[in-house]
C-alpha cells in the first residue's frame, strides 16, 4: 500500500469550501430532524427532563446523591428548557451538539488532509446511523462526542506547531467540560498520553504544557470530586451497569461505528441478542481494513496514531473493565462519543484506496455505498417495533382515554412514574410509587406479598386502580404486587407497550 503524506491545511477556507460545509451540515440537520420525534421518550430521557426541571441549585446535590453521572448536561438542559419542554425541543440540545460535531470534524479533517478528507468526513459523519441516533436522544452522549473531538483537535494543534497558550487553554477548558458531562471523558486521558509518549517523547516543552493543561482541567473539577467519592461509596455505578458483557459487544461496537449495526443479526443502537455469525464478521471486516488503511496512510506527526488511539483506547478499556468486573460497561452505543475519530480514519482509508487506484469512481462508490448502508439501517431500526421500546406516550394516551375521576395509579418501579409522568396530563389523582430493591438473595413471592402494605389504604380506597409496570424488575416482585392488588380488585383490561405494561383493576 502506498503512503499518502497528509500536510495540514492552514489556509483560510474558500467560499466554495464553506458552501460545501454548510450544505453538508444542512443535509445532516434535515436527516436528524426527520427522526427527532420518531420514538417516545424513554426512562433515561424522562429522567433527564425530571432533573432539569428542578431549580439549578438542587440539581448539583441531587445528581450527586441519585445518579452516576456528573451534572453539566442536566444544568445545560435546565437552561435549554426555557425554549420549551416538548420532546423535539428537549432532544434538540443533543441535535445541536451533533451538528457542531460534524462542523468541528470538517475543520479537523481539513487541517489533517485537505478539502477532500474534510468533505468525505463530514458527509460520512452527518449520515452515520450511530451519530444520528445519539443526536436525537436527550442524553449526554452527543455533547460528550463534541467535547471529545474538540479536545483532541486542540491537542493536535498545540502539539504539532501551534503551541500557543490559548490553544493549550482551549484543551484544558474542553477537557474540564467533558469531565463534567460524563465520566467516560476520563478515558480520553490515557489515549492522549500514549500519543504524546509515542510521537512527542523528546519534546519536553510539549509534555510539560500538556501536563499543565491537564492539571488545570482536573483542578477545575475540584468542586465535583466529593460527589465522585459519594457516588462510588454508594455503589450506584454497580446498580446501573448490571449484567455481564455479551461476547458480541466488541463486534457490535465496530459495526455501530461503521454502519449502525443491525444487519445480519448484529446489535443495533438499542438491542443486542448476543449472537454472532461469520457473516457478521465478513460484513464488518472491510470497515476494519479501511480503518487500518486510514491509520497507516495518515503519517504526519502521528495523526493516524492519535485518531486510532482516541477511538481504540476507550473501547479497549470499557471491554477490559467489563471482563474484569463482570459488569456491562462496554454497551456499544455508549462508544458513540469516539465515533468521529473512527469516521476520520475511515474517510482517509477511502481516499487512500481511491488515490492508489487513481480512480475517482472508487471514492464515489465507496462513500455512496457507506452512506446508503447507514441510511438503510437508520430507516430499518426506526421502522422495527423492537427498536420502539418503552412507548410511554402510547401508554399515557391509553390511560387518559379510559380515565375516570377517582382512579388511582400504582407505579412499579420508580422509573415507571418518571417516564409515564412526562406524558400523563391528568392531575389530582392518587398515585403511589413502589421502589425496586436489590434482593440478594431474592425472597419468595409469598414473603413479598406479606411485606406489601394494603393497596386500598395506599390509594385511599380508590374504586379503580391503574397499575403501570416496567422493566427491569425481578419477576417475583411483579407477581407479588399483582397478587396483593387482586386481594381487593379484579383485573378488567390491560395493554403492552413494549416493556411498559398497563393494567386496570376495579373493586370486586
Amino acid at each position: 500500500m502506498s503512503v499518502v503524506l497528509l500536510a495540514p491545511t492552514a489556509k483560510r477556507a474558500t467560499r466554495g469550501e464553506v458552501l460545501v460545509l454548510l450544505a453538508g451540515v444542512a443535509a445532516a440537520l434535515v436527516l436528524r430532524v426527520a427522526v427527532l420525534d420518531a420514538r417516545s421518550l424513554w426512562f433515561d430521557e424522562a429522567f433527564s427532563v425530571a432533573i432539569a426541571r428542578l431549580p439549578a441549585a438542587q440539581i448539583w446535590n441531587l445528581i450527586a446523591r441519585t445518579d452516576a453521572h456528573p451534572p453539566l448536561y442536566y444544568l445545560l438542559l435546565h437552561v435549554w428548557l426555557l425554549l420549551g419542554d416538548s420532546p423535539g425541543v428537549i432532544r434538540s440540545l443533543s441535535l445541536v451538539s451533533g451538528m457542531l460535531t460534524v462542523a468541528v470534524a470538517w475543520f479537523f479533517a481539513r487541517e489533517l488532509g485537505g478539502r477532500a478528507l474534510a468533505a468525505v468526513t463530514a458527509v460520512l459523519l452527518g449520515t452515520a446511523a450511530l451519530a444520528v441516533q445519539a443526536s436525537v436522544e436527550a442524553r449526554m452522549h452527543a455533547l460528550l462526542g463534541l467535547l471529545a473531538l474538540g479536545a483532541t483537535y486542540a491537542l493536535w494543534r498545540a502539539a504539532t506547531g501551534e503551541s500557543r497558550p490559548w490553544v493549550w487553554a482551549a484543551y484544558a477548558a474542553t477537557m474540564a467540560l467533558a469531565f463534567y458531562v460524563d465520566y467516560f471523558a476520563f478515558l480520553l486521558v490515557p489515549a492522549h498520553l500514549l500519543y504524546l509518549a509515542l510521537h512527542h517523547r523528546r519534546e519536553r516543552a510539549v509534555q510539560m504544557r500538556f501536563l499543565l493543561a491537564l492539571g488545570a482541567a482536573l483542578l477545575a473539577y475540584t468542586p465535583w470530586w466529593p460527589a465522585v467519592a459519594q457516588q462510588l461509596a454508594g455503589g450506584r455505578a454497580d446498580r446501573i451497569w448490571q449484567g455481564a458483557m455479551p461476547l458480541t459487544a466488541p463486534l457490535n461496537m465496530v459495526a455501530l461505528s461503521s454502519f449502525g449495526g443491525y444487519l445480519l443479526g448484529l446489535g443495533g443502537y438499542l438491542l443486542d441478542d448476543g449472537r454472532w455469525s461469520w457473516g457478521q464478521v465478513l460484513l464488518v471486516l472491510p470497515f476494519l481494513v479501511l480503518l487500518g488503511a486510514g491509520t497507516v496512510t495518515m503519517v504526519r506527526r502521528g495523526a493516524g496514531t492519535l485518531l486510532l488511539l482516541v477511538w481504540a483506547v476507550p473501547v479497549a478499556i470499557l471491554i477490559g473493565a467489563s471482563v474484569v468486573t463482570g459488569l456491562f460497561y462496554a454497551i456499544p452505543r455508549y462508544a458513540a462519543f469516539v465515533q468521529p475519530f473512527f469516521i476520520l480514519l475511515l474517510a482517509q482509508g477511502i481516499l487512500a484506496l481511491a488515490l492508489r487506484e487513481r480512480r475517482t469512481a472508487t471514492l464515489i462508490v465507496l462513500t455512496t455505498g457507506i452512506i446508503v448502508l447507514n441510511l438503510a439501517v437508520l430507516g430499518a431500526t426506526f421502522d422495527d417495533p423492537r427498536y420502539q421500546p418503552y412507548n410511554w406516550a402510547a401508554a399515557a394516551r391509553y390511560v387518559e382515554a379510559r380515565w375516570q375521576p377517582g382512579d388511582g395509579l400504582l407505579f412499579y418501579p420508580q422509573t415507571a412514574r418518571v417516564a409515564f409522568g412526562y406524558y400523563f396530563t391528568e392531575r389530582g389523582s392518587d398515585a403511589v410509587t413502589l421502589y425496586a430493591q436489590p434482593w440478594t438473595p431474592r425472597p419468595t413471592r409469598a414473603a413479598l406479598v406479606r411485606a406489601l402494605p394494603s393497596i386500598p389504604a395506599l390509594l385511599r380506597d380508590a374504586e379503580r386502580v391503574w397499575v403501570v409496570l416496567t422493566e427491569p424488575t425481578p419477576p417475583e416482585s411483579r407477581e407479588a404486587l399483582l397478587e396483593a392488588v387482586e386481594q381487593t380488585y379484579r383485573w378488567r383490561e390491560g395493554a403492552d407497550f413494549r416493556y411498559v405494561y398497563v393494567l386496570l383493576y376495579e373493586r370486586h
